[in-house]
């Protein structure tokens, strides 16, 4: 990718002016430019320092057309391109292309390009792309592209993709992608994805997905992924092999977790996996499927309430905790549920309930539980009472029913 990068700037860089010596690379201890506190140039070739322009290097530089010269120290103008050889230090302007063959410190603005062979230090401005072949400490905005060959420390900002092949630790802000194939540190926002071969640390943002080997801090996207994770992760799909702390989402998968999934669905490779059946007061019998940690699961579930002269039937999500004892173990958990008369509403008619229930062990596979609950319940539906059998407190302001009592749940866990 760097090469064919190269020669597509380059050819930018000459715009028709002829054979143009193929930009070289030398340490800048190996050169010993002149000195010319003034030069002029109108093409490469017709210049006040003639056909040797590379051989020198000015303060001040004017590059009517194009300048293809040695070095710039100082502030350098071209009407569409500046071009030096070795290197550049100071302020460029161009209204196509500034080009330097190795290290460039200052600022550059280009229409279009502005390219360091080698590392760049100072600020980018270019309505297309920025170039970095080496590493790069500073700022770069880029219509279109941002490209670092070595390590970034700064700021990026470009209306598609930013790329940096060694490690970032900085601010990444593009359009579409924010990529590294090492590590990347500091803070990235994407329209699309933020990718980095190696490890993320910081806060990363996406439109589509978050990758990284591992993954340190927090990340936010559609899909997020990485090999181990410690942080927050939240998203519609979070994935990680090995997560330490907190994935929220509607999807949530891992292989090993130490920590708390907040999910639709949140599946541990280890931990577990139970099928619950359960009766609660008003007549409401469930089935749930309970995934997550030992310690910490979710559960969606369905019931029916077969006491009732009509087809009532509730779908729900809980979150809760376990807490063994020497012979026994306490469930506590939150629970949603949605109350449908016949076929699915979207009128609010909604039971929220906390459950404190006590179980044990009755054979392999099979624990017993039961407890007291805690009830509130919401509802715009008419006749929406007799969900439950009594009440201590009622109320009805602005047309929603509220209802309050403490009820009673028993069960069977099948592991």
């Amino acid at each position: 990718m760097p090469n064919y990068f190269k020669v597509f700037i380059i050819s930018l860089g000459l715009m028709g002016f002829g054979t143009i010596p193929v930009l070289t690379q030398h340490h800048n201890n190996d050169i010993n430019l002149k000195y010319r506190k003034f030069q002029v140039s109108f093409i490469p070739g017709l210049s006040t320092n003639g056909i040797d322009a590379t051989q020198y290097r000015s303060r001040y530089s004017l590059n009517i057309l194009a300048g293809y010269n040695g070095a710039l120290e100082g502030g350098e103008l071209g009407g569409l391109v500046n071009i030096n050889k070795y290197y550049a230090r100071g302020l460029q302007f161009a209204g196509i292309a500034n080009i330097s063959g190795e290290e460039t410190q200052g600022l550059q603005f280009g229409g279009i390009l502005n390219m360091s062979g080698r590392e760049m230090g100072g600020i980018q401005f270019a309505g297309v792309a920025n170039y970095a072949g080496d590493d790069m400490q500073g700022i770069q905005f880029g219509g279109v592209v941002n490209y670092t060959g070595g390590e970034l420390r700064g700021i990026q900002f470009s209306g598609v993709a930013n790329v940096a092949l060694y490690d970032i630790q900085g601010l990444q802000f593009a359009g579409v992608v924010n990529s590294t194939l090492h590590d990347a540190q500091g803070l990235q926002g994407a329209g699309v994805a933020n990718v980095a071969a190696g490890n993320m640390k910081g806060l990363f943002f996406s439109g589509v997905v978050n990758y990284s080997q591992d993954f340190q801090g927090i990340e936010a996207s559609t899909i997020n992924v990485a090999q181990h994770m410690e942080g927050i992760q939240t998203g519609v799909v979070n994935v990680a092999g090995e997560a330490h702390g907190i994935q929220i989402g509607v999807i949530n998968y891992a292989d090993d977790m130490d920590g708390v999934p907040v999910g639709l669905i949140s599946y541990v490779k280890n931990g577990r996996k139970n099928l619950d059946v359960w009766a609660s007061d008003g007549g409401f019998t469930n089935v749930g499927l309970k995934l997550g940690t030992y310690h910490i699961y979710n559960m969606i579930s369905i019931g029916i309430n077969p006491l009732l002269n009509r087809n009532v039937w509730q779908v729900g999500w809980s979150i809760g905790g376990l807490r063994e004892h020497h012979n026994y173990f306490v469930y506590n958990d939150f629970s949603i549920f949605h109350i449908n008369e016949e076929s699915w509403s979207d009128v609010v008619n909604n039971i929220y309930k906390y459950r404190l229930l006590y179980g044990t062990e009755i054979g392999d596979g099979l624990a017993l539980y039961g407890g007291p609950t805690f009830d509130m319940q919401i509802s715009r539906e008419e006749g929406s009472n007799d969900y439950t059998w009594y009440s201590l407190y009622s109320a009805s302001p602005k047309g929603r029913e509220f209802r309050f009592w403490i009820g009673l749940t028993a069960g069977l866990q099948i592991f």
